[in-house]
């Protein structure tokens, strides 16, 4: 049901990129208001779709809570709430999608508030990377790097400043991030590719930044 929609979706777009180039003026202000349309059928569609995100990771939770059976649980990775912010639950959404600039938005908005959660930092600080703005994506990967009790998001940290400096044509500060994090966290397998990828003589580098090991550490 869902595919069809989309698919629907596509192919209108499909159509107006090919009209937009030899359209007159009238037909384009046509076209601009068919893209208002169909913008905010796509901002309802992902307002829904988190919004159900939300609901499927209260269920896992509870689920979760019930399995445990009343045993106290082993503290989860970087002091995670009780209850999932809606920021973050929106931001974590959002990063799933790839808009990274509404991803960016909810965690500013999430450390305003907590500012010692390194978890959410992280996603700021990937969020920042995949948008190019390294510098600052640096800065935070450097907090969560000195300060996260939790080895594998030091080891996320690491790796990821490690895809900034090999970004930025330094090749050795990039391995010694990137050895740092197989320390942290041996069977990080981006960090590895990263180091082999730098040792290679290649003229380009694929790397690895770590969202998939990111998210993992969060199945909301």
């Amino acid at each position: 049901m869902i595919q069809p929609f989309f698919s629907a979706m596509n192919d209108v777009l499909d159509e107006m990129i090919e009209r937009y180039p030899n359209s007159t003026p009238d037909e384009k202000l046509a076209l601009e208001e068919q893209w208002n349309v169909l913008k905010s059928m796509s901002d309802d569609i992902i307002e829904s779709w988190l919004a159900l995100e939300e609901k499927m990771g209260d269920y896992r939770r509870r689920r979760q809570a019930d399995d445990a059976g009343g045993c106290k649980a082993k503290p989860a990775v970087a002091a995670m709430p009780a209850e999932w912010p809606v920021p973050f639950v929106k931001g974590q959404g959002y990063f799933k999608l790839h808009m990274f600039r509404e991803c960016a938005c909810q965690f500013e908005q999430l450390l305003s508030r907590h500012a010692e959660w390194s978890l959410a930092r992280l996603y700021l600080a990937m969020s920042r990377m995949h948008l190019g703005e390294f510098a600052e994506a640096h800065r935070h990967f450097q907090l969560v790097a000195g300060t996260a009790d939790e080895p594998r998001l030091q080891a996320i940290a690491f790796n990821a400043m490690g895809c900034v400096q090999a970004v930025q044509a330094n090749l050795a500060q990039a391995q010694h991030f990137f050895r740092k994090a197989m320390e942290l966290d041996p069977g990080f397998a981006d960090a590895k590719h990263n180091l082999d990828a730098c040792l290679c003589d290649s003229d380009s580098v694929q790397l690895s930044f770590g969202s998939a090991e990111l998210t993992a550490l969060a199945p909301i």
